[in-house]
């Protein structure tokens, strides 16, 4: 992986490898921005870089796998809000999500929207809290896995919004989508994806999950916005490394993958998957990992979300 490599060393090592930690249809976007990155990385290095998957887990069998590894930068893991939130939802990780693993840069945040079935009678989120209030235990809002930003999102409206709702699980976003669009939940937290079915009809946007709002749906507000000060709730996609790797290759590794987030090409392609590429410093994605350890751990707490031990 380290960029600084003669040809000839090039030659001689092994292809470099991103490990993203989802199956195939667990997850879309993170795949296909993986392949995304991975190609342009190809380009920059002049030498393959293999996507393999390592599905289970919560993403805890690819984590740890990572973690064994020697810590030379020829691997690269790919990892989630759900990286940052693991610590809190699962009781003896095999690995220390601190001390085992070093930050390269996070690559970008999928917002999500804040959307309810049309024939709900509610036009805004202080609509949504007022009902949610005078009406307790009577809506209804999916949740596609626990620990996920679409989750979180829902546990985090219910704290800061005062109110309670019945959580209705699913497996994966897509059949949540289902279940909103039959008229089997209220409400949801679902992927940009799904403004799509706001243009039909088929669904009400209340609220986007990030600080400001999208540049392709600029009418929707944020949770801010919409009254609730400091929401936010995303997924985030980023990368990291084993501890101890040298500091010069994460360094060359930082750099190669901001070359490839600020390619227009790339952009286009993530805009089109409701991702908004970031880039940074590995200090920068350490702090927001540490941030977002500090505040999910919280939410699932007020939740009564207890950690699953793993044996």
């Amino acid at each position: 992986m380290p960029a600084g490599t003669s040809n000839n060393e090039t030659a001689a090592r092994a292809p470099a490898s991103e490990l993203a930690g989802t199956a195939p249809r667990g997850c879309t976007a993170l795949l296909a921005l993986a392949r995304l990155l991975g190609r342009k990385l190809e380009e920059l290095w002049r030498r393959p870089v293999i996507i393999e998957n390592k599905a289970g887990g919560n993403t805890i069998i690819a984590t740890e796998a990572v973690s064994r590894l020697e810590p030379d930068g020829y691997t690269i893991l790919m990892v989630t809000t759900i990286f940052s939130v693991n610590p809190s939802l699962v009781g003896r990780l095999p690995y220390d999500t601190i001390a085992d693993f070093t930050p390269v840069v996070v690559a970008g945040i999928a917002p999500s929207v804040l959307v309810t079935r049309p024939t709900l009678p509610i036009d805004s989120v202080q609509g949504l809290l007022a009902y949610g209030r005078a009406n307790p235990g009577k809506l209804t809002h999916g949740t596609p896995e626990t620990g996920t930003a679409p989750s979180l999102a829902a546990e985090l409206l219910k704290i800061d919004g005062h109110f309670d709702a019945v959580s209705v699980s699913y497996r994966g976003t897509q059949q949540q989508l289902l279940a909103l669009l039959a008229g089997d939940i209220d409400y949801a937290f679902d992927v940009v994806s799904s403004l799509e079915y706001v243009k039909l009809g088929r669904l009400k946007a209340l609220a986007v999950t990030i600080s400001k709002r999208l540049d392709n749906f600029p009418e929707v507000p944020t949770m801010i916005e919409a009254g609730l000060p400091g929401y936010e709730a995303a997924t985030w996609y980023g990368f990291v490394v084993r501890s101890g790797t040298p500091p010069a290759v994460i360094g060359q590794i930082n750099h190669a993958f901001n070359q490839a987030i600020e390619d227009p090409a790339v952009r286009e392609r993530t805009d089109a998957l409701g991702i908004k590429l970031l880039g940074g410093t590995p200090d920068e994605f350490a702090n927001r990992i540490r941030t977002d350890m500090q505040k999910w751990g919280g939410v699932l707490r007020k939740a009564g979300i207890k950690p699953e031990m793993r044996r």
